[in-house]
């Protein structure tokens, strides 16, 4: 069992409020990337028609639509693929700028996660017996004012999990 104080334990109760959906990278770029999935599809399938009338080129005695516009149709592919990428990209750039701006209102001038120490610690010492490095890390950046792209993931994850740990350990006075 861990004993919080006052403050502490306020920190606990603004963590249970947080939404960490807002936050977690996966979920937000699954949401994002459907522009992408659907551009592509486009593309294979323009790719798919300019085969279809490149390979009725070869074919003696069927009509073709000329190889301008089986060019053209490989061209408008190969433009719908790059667009693709290039939407991707800038989507995950300003997926990642959201969510660290979402961290940076969440840390504050404090760093929310470092006051948040004891029941990390707690946290990782019962789950891997010690703290691993990069949560010691994470917390480093927290108490410095600001979390770095790689440690998006683990933010939250080490949020969400210490969270959880801690409602089902809290002291059983707090609890009922």
């Amino acid at each position: 069992m861990i004993n919080l104080d006052k403050n502490e334990q306020h920190y606990i109760e603004l963590a249970q409020r947080i939404n960490l959906d807002e936050i977690d990278y996966d979920i937000i770029m699954a949401a994002q990337t459907r522009h992408t999935y659907r551009v592509l599809t486009v593309a294979g399938a323009i790719v798919i028609v300019a085969l279809v009338f490149f390979i009725a080129e070869f074919i003696p005695g069927i009509k073709s639509v000329g190889t301008g516009m089986i060019c053209t149709l490989f061209f408008i592919a190969l433009v719908l693929i790059f667009h693709a990428l290039r939407y991707q990209k800038e989507m995950e750039t300003r997926v990642t700028y959201e969510i660290l701006q979402k961290i940076q209102a969440i840390e504050g001038q404090s760093g929310f996660l470092w006051r948040l120490n004891n029941i990390i610690n707690a946290y990782c010492q019962e789950r891997f017996g010690a703290l691993p490095n990069g949560v010691q890390q994470l917390q480093t950046s927290s108490q410095a004012g600001g979390i770095e792209v790689s440690e998006i993931k683990l933010y939250k994850q080490i949020l969400q999990e210490s969270l959880r740990w801690y409602e089902q350990n809290r002291p059983e006075e707090e609890s009922g």
